[in-house]
């Protein structure tokens, strides 16, 4: 009976209607997991995209360096580029660049002769939606890289990078690279044109 009692007296006080003063506003901790998840949560999704769009990004990084170094490596194989070659060179390069658009693509192939006398100066330059270098124009290149005498290719591969969530990285982002390599099979790289309109280094159609 005595226990009876003490536990009607104990549910009684804990069912009674409470005072809350803001001593016991202070205490209370009701709600503190969803207001911490509703700070905490922003935070969260904007790293999660953002690491999304860092990998889309060192994609298109990766590709980019890819076309210029396989263009460099190509080139760097013949001992006459025609007009013939420059379109299969561009085949390669829309290859390389998938799944992005080598059409959209800054693409630029260059041989830099050196004759004995110190100059790298261009020899030919072909360039897809980038202005070739202009012929005998000087080039400024670190030394060691181009033997004297002799020549190497510089390719250059240049991508402008859209972010599909431009609240992580910025709308557009332009990714380069350049590649030197000496030539295999000779040690001058000619050029051989037939003299069409159109630009050589580019589709087809």
């Amino acid at each position: 009976m005595m226990f009876r009692q003490y536990f009607e007296a104990r549910l009684s006080r804990k069912n009674a209607p409470r005072k809350r003063g803001v001593k016991s506003l202070l205490r209370n901790e009701d709600g503190v997991s969803a207001v911490e998840f509703a700070v905490i949560a922003p935070l969260m999704v904007l790293i999660f995209f953002g690491c999304i769009e860092l990998s889309f990004l060192m994609r298109a990084d990766r590709r980019v360096t890819a076309t210029a170094s396989s263009l460099g490596d190509l080139t760097s194989r013949l001992a006459t580029v025609t007009d013939a070659d420059m379109r299969e060179l561009y085949n390669a390069a829309t290859v390389m660049m998938q799944p992005y658009p080598a059409s959209e693509t800054r693409m630029r192939i260059t041989s830099i002769e050196d004759n004995g006398n110190g100059q790298k100066r261009v020899k030919w330059s072909d360039g897809h939606e980038m202005t070739p270098r202009a012929v005998n124009s000087l080039v400024n290149i670190p030394d060691g890289i181009v033997p004297s005498p002799g020549s190497v290719i510089l390719t250059e591969v240049e991508y402008d990078y859209s972010s599909g969530f431009g609240f992580v990285i910025d709308t557009s982002t332009t990714i380069a690279d350049s590649f030197y390599l000496r030539p295999r099979r000779v040690s001058n790289i000619e050029r051989s044109r037939s003299g069409g309109s159109a630009p050589a280094f580019g589709p087809t159609s």
